[in-house]
């Protein structure tokens, strides 16, 4: 059960926006904004090698075997069932935030994970970036250098990196697909603006 009557629920894939537009939608509306990503390493300090065992597999893992070691399949396997654990512990932290309407962001929100505490108050949305998009803001990242620089082979486990959050946005599209639940689709097309008109647009329906 969530204690909180209106929340915005925006997740997706990575590279495609998320946490800007959250944050524009939260300070234009005066909302709370929650980034799941900010309270991950929290999370982290109170896992058990047994009731969160791909949480604790991230945490232990260094760039080389997270990126370059390990098969594709299996990275996508363990970066999925991460989401899933530490969506309980995002549910415990909004349980202690329900006094005000909130923006929740994250890859963590996975649409078969919201779907049970959707209620007539709650919005929701998925953005997906395609592939294209998504390798080309990478790689504008600065710190993705400085991951990439501790593998054995820099270019190879971009590559697989990339493939696996291709194969996690393909999961997130059809999960919410299934469950008709909104998606965005970024392709580069439209600025930021425009996609935060469509975001304002989509958060507006009954």
């Amino acid at each position: 059960m969530l204690r909180n009557e209106v929340v915005y629920w925006i997740g997706g894939s990575a590279c495609a926006g998320k946490s800007t537009l959250a944050q524009m939608y939260a300070e234009k509306y005066q909302l709370e904004l929650y980034s799941c990503d900010e309270h991950f390493n929290e999370h982290l300090k109170s896992i058990s090698v047994k009731e969160q065992p791909a949480m604790y597999k991230v945490s232990t893992m260094n760039p080389n075997e997270a990126f370059y070691t390990r098969g594709i399949d299996e990275q996508l396997k363990v970066y999925i069932r991460s989401f899933k654990e530490d969506f309980s512990f995002v549910i415990n932290d909004l349980n202690k935030r329900c006094d005000k309407p909130i923006v929740v962001e994250g890859n963590q929100i996975l649409p078969s994970l919201v779907l049970p505490y959707l209620n007539k108050k709650h919005k929701a949305i998925w953005i997906i970036p395609t592939e294209s998009f998504q390798r080309e803001n990478y790689r504008k990242r600065n710190w993705i250098n400085t991951v990439l620089s501790e593998t054995n082979d820099p270019d190879v486990s971009f590559n697989n990196w990339m493939t696996r959050d291709a194969l996690f946005a393909k999961f997130v599209l059809q999960e919410a697909n299934d469950l008709n639940l909104n998606v965005l689709s970024i392709d580069g097309k439209k600025d930021l603006k425009e996609n935060f008109k469509m975001i304002e647009s989509y958060f507006s329906l009954n």
